[in-house]
């Protein structure tokens, strides 16, 4: 047990007189209420404590499960930046379609990685927003001349290609078709079942002209189906392209630096397939930081 003179000491500066005074029978009745009520301040100290200690340290709770940080401005940049799950974003329900699943690219190999200069390399000329309300595979068959097999021989051809429809709600970049609905074809499809491009939902595309005919002009045309169903293509159809959750928040690929800002929220993919997901580091901004982002982007990558 504390000595009497160990306590009064540790709750105060007591001087020597009172400690050493208190013989009589008098003082000894002073000095067991000076102990009670140091044992109380005591008592009301330990309580203090432990209640700023339990403030200070409050479970914040994260996806499924809690960690702990403290509170205030520098907690509330914590829960900016903490990671979400994938499995509670509020995302629109899609409709995959299996056809385009099915298309294949042969030279994989040679396409180079996505960044954001891959905007002006490959001349984009718009960036727009809008729901994909319709997707729809398109087989396309035509002849070349040939004379590997004979003289002015015909060989036979066939080019496959997606198509979204889409109605615009927002221009980014370049010639305003907001409230226009557009076609946007690609000769490729990213075939990852999570994160393609599905009817219902909703995207950032960035696109460039394509052109009119899907001939490359490898071989001389001798006819048939050539002609496109548009002339719009999307820059890069071989990653994840930026979708739009139902409250406004835009999920992004780690490629997107500029739009992956330091408040993005990294987005955990707690799927069953997430084996498949690994390679695609994904992220979460919300739209006042996009917009912002997008504006800085445009300036860095157009000029504007």
């Amino acid at each position: 047990m504390m000595k009497t003179e160990n306590l009064l000491d540790a709750i105060g500066e007591i001087n020597d007189e009172v400690i050493c005074d208190a013989k009589t029978a008098k003082q000894q009745k002073s000095r067991k209420k000076i102990k009670w009520i140091s044992a109380a301040a005591c008592l009301g100290l330990v309580v203090v404590a432990a209640m700023l200690v339990r403030n200070l340290y409050a479970p914040v709770p994260e996806g499924n499960g809690y960690f702990t940080e403290p509170l205030g401005q520098a907690q509330e940049a914590v829960q900016e930046a903490s990671p979400v799950y994938y499995s509670d974003l509020m995302l629109a329900e899609g409709k995959l379609n299996e056809d385009a699943l099915g298309l294949s690219e042969s030279s994989m190999m040679d396409i180079k990685e996505f960044d954001e200069s891959t905007l002006s390399q490959d001349s984009c000329c718009m960036i727009v927003e809008g729901t994909v309300t319709n997707l729809y595979v398109k087989h396309y068959f035509y002849d070349v001349y040939n004379d590997k097999f004979e003289e002015n021989g015909i060989l036979h051809g066939r080019t496959d290609t997606v198509v979204y429809e889409i109605t615009v709600d927002k221009t980014w970049y370049g010639v305003d078709v907001s409230g226009e609905t557009i076609l946007v074809e690609d000769t490729s499809y990213f075939t990852e079942p999570i994160l393609a491009v599905k009817q219902g939902k909703r995207y950032v595309l960035p696109l460039y002209e394509y052109g009119e005919s899907i001939w490359t002009g490898v071989h001389e045309y001798a006819g048939g189906d050539i002609t496109r169903e548009t002339s719009y293509s999307t820059i890069y159809p071989y990653h994840p392209q930026i979708e739009v959750t139902m409250d406004g928040e835009y999920l992004i690929s780690q490629d997107w630096t500029t739009l992956v800002a330091e408040n993005a929220r990294e987005v955990i993919m707690d799927i069953k397939e997430n084996e498949n997901y690994d390679q695609y580091k994904m992220y979460l901004v919300d739209g006042d930081t996009f917009a912002e982002q997008m504006g800085i982007l445009c300036n860095t990558v157009f000029g504007l």
